[in-house]
């Protein structure tokens, strides 16, 4: 399978990204749920993230689960 350019790549994992977030705030709207939610590609290695809450100890740790 040929390699798809950088741009048609990168719309793509935007697009998904989208998808994702709104996934995610909708169980937050429909499901009264907590959500964090980090996407970190890995061809950049930036981080995105995504807290339904705004606190400091938001995301738990693992020992908090």
């Amino acid at each position: 399978m040929a390699v798809k350019p950088l741009k048609r790549r990168s719309e793509r994992l935007s697009r998904r990204q989208s998808t994702l977030v709104n996934k995610a705030h909708d169980l937050v709207e429909f499901c009264d749920a907590d959500v964090a939610l980090i996407i970190r590609p890995r061809r950049t290695g930036r981080y995105f993230t995504y807290y339904s809450i705004d606190l400091a100890s938001w995301p738990p740790t693992k020992e908090q689960i």
